[in-house]
């Protein structure tokens, strides 16, 4: 019966390499989908910079506009001073023509702004620009080693299923469906060691006649209190050697 007790901590341990390499290509699509995510973030903020642009490119239009305007608005002003009769009308005029002049000035303060703006904005997308091409590079460098290393781990899953094929085909029907549940039910640790009468699974004592017939490793002995399949590590090596 050791030599069962040999094939079941065999298949244990393939078991764990299976559960972990499974888990590995499981992953690979939530892999994906945040290198994706930051290759779409490096879009959006080269989409921002260009928008940023845009934005103060119109308001300059639109200064520039009203800019062209008060200056007509100020020719009309001053061409009325021929028509102004008397003083009080002239001041009055005067005051007129340099509210509109100072109203200009704050527009051209306005569009030497908005053109500091623009200069930033372009900087901006240069900037974002290079950053989302160098950002992609790595991204795609990122993704191809995750995929190569998904694809070795899907080669090595193949084999170790094929691996496990073979020790399940060497283990009693009885005893592997008997490990098979307790592989399920046990969060996949179905068979532990014996250690100076304890089990290593639950870590709760064996009794004194019980870990005596474990040491033996003549028979399939479940531990008393979590019924995973017990077995002595020091006396099955002995009998391999």
């Amino acid at each position: 019966m050791y030599e069962q007790l040999n094939l079941l901590i065999q298949l244990q341990e393939v078991d764990g390499k299976i559960r972990a390499l499974a888990g590995q290509i499981k992953r690979l699509p939530e892999v994906l989908a945040n290198l994706e995510s930051k290759r779409v973030a490096n879009k959006t903020e080269f989409e921002k910079a260009k928008d940023l642009l845009q934005i103060a490119q119109k308001n300059k239009r639109d200064r520039e506009k009203d800019l062209e305007a008060g200056g007509q608005k100020v020719e009309k002003l001053r061409a009325r001073s021929s028509e102004i009769k008397t003083n009080k009308e002239y001041q009055a005029l005067l005051k007129e023509i340099e509210t509109a002049e100072q109203e200009n000035k704050a527009i051209e303060d306005d569009i030497l702004t908005l053109m500091e703006k623009i200069d930033a904005a372009a900087a901006g997308i240069t900037a974002a620009e290079q950053r989302a091409i160098e950002e992609d590079a790595a991204i795609q460098t990122e993704q191809k080693e995750h995929e190569e290393e998904f694809a070795k781990s899907e080669e090595e899953l193949k084999s170790l299923e094929l691996f496990r094929q073979d020790l399940a085909s060497r283990v009693q029907p009885k005893v592997f469906s008997l490990y098979q549940k307790l592989l399920i039910s046990k969060s996949g640790v179905a068979i532990a060691e014996a250690r100076t009468e304890s089990c290593s699974g639950c870590y709760m004592s064996i009794p004194p006649q019980v870990f005596v017939n474990v040491k033996k490793n003549e028979s399939i002995i479940t531990c008393p209190h979590c019924g995973r399949i017990l077995y002595f590590k020091e006396t099955t090596v002995q009998k391999n050697a």
